[in-house]
């Protein structure tokens, strides 16, 4: 199921956890790794180029921006030549992509033969907003047409995973996903439905235990209570607990996500461990 594994590249350490992660499904799942690196040609547009040459003290027409786009290209190649060189020492195929356009566009352009898209928390300006997702995360987790791993800085691996299945249909989608990739990589799953109705919470994990059946996995079916879907969720996680989170960007209203974010951006943010979301339909 998934034999294109794409990763974003910025030169972060985030980044750097991602590759990892990306190149470790790889060689279990015999699949190719697609590293995406993105030149922002916001950069290097004139406006920008006119503000920095201001406040440096420069005249514009020094062509900041030639310089600027040679360290860019520059970075790039060692980019390029770190993800290949790792790629090889794991003996999985590698396929190196460079955009030149806005980061989320890069990033979408460069993954859209992908089955997985695997990025960092954050990337390389982290300091700057330590508690919030990175921009280009963000909205991947809104608009990306393919799954989407939120790996945090100190991961390796994806290692004793769960579901969170509530019925929805996004949910559905990740508990289908939570199951081939638990069969191919031969790791139990559990699955957790958090309902403050019993009766209701019961059916539902029902439902997910005659879909996962016939898959033949090692399954564990846990009913939680509680309003905070995405604070119950989170207790679970890390430090003992499960060690990454399989489930579907939904919870509120549209307006509501706009405004506070979904459970899935909630996790992505709080979570110690990988977040496996799936985006669109």
């Amino acid at each position: 199921m998934y034999k294109h594994i794409a990763v974003g590249l910025d030169g972060s350490s985030f980044a750097a956890a991602a590759e990892t992660v990306a190149i470790a499904l790889a060689q279990r799942l015999g699949a190719t790794v697609h590293g995406i690196h993105v030149i922002d040609t916001s950069f290097l547009e004139g406006a920008f180029i006119t503000d920095i040459s201001g406040a440096m003290g420069f005249e514009p027409f020094l062509d900041l921006g030639t310089q600027m786009r040679a360290t860019l290209e520059e970075l790039a190649g060692v980019i390029r030549k770190r993800f290949e060189e790792q790629c090889a020492m794991a003996g999985v195929p590698a396929v190196f992509h460079l955009e030149r356009a806005g980061v989320f566009a890069g990033m979408l352009a460069g993954a859209k033969l992908a089955d997985l898209l695997v990025v960092g928390k954050r990337g390389v300006n982290a300091r700057l907003h330590e508690d919030l997702l990175g921009p280009t995360t963000e909205l991947l987790l809104r608009r990306s047409p393919v799954p989407v791993v939120v790996v945090p800085e100190q991961t390796s691996e994806i290692r004793r995973p769960m579901a969170a299945y509530d019925g929805s249909p996004k949910a559905a989608r990740a508990l289908h996903h939570a199951a081939e990739m638990c069969r191919s990589l031969a790791l139990p799953l559990a699955v957790v439905t958090v309902d403050e109705k019993p009766e209701r919470g019961r059916a539902i994990l029902e439902e997910a235990r005659a879909y996962l059946t016939p898959h033949g996995l090692e399954c564990e079916f846990r009913l939680e209570t509680g309003d905070a879907v995405e604070q119950v969720l989170l207790s679970l996680l890390g430090d003992g607990g499960y060690g990454a989170v399989f489930l579907g960007s939904h919870g509120h209203s549209r307006i509501v996500e706009l405004v506070l974010g979904s459970t899935s951006q909630f996790l992505a943010r709080k979570a110690t461990v990988p977040v496996i979301c799936m985006t669109r339909a």
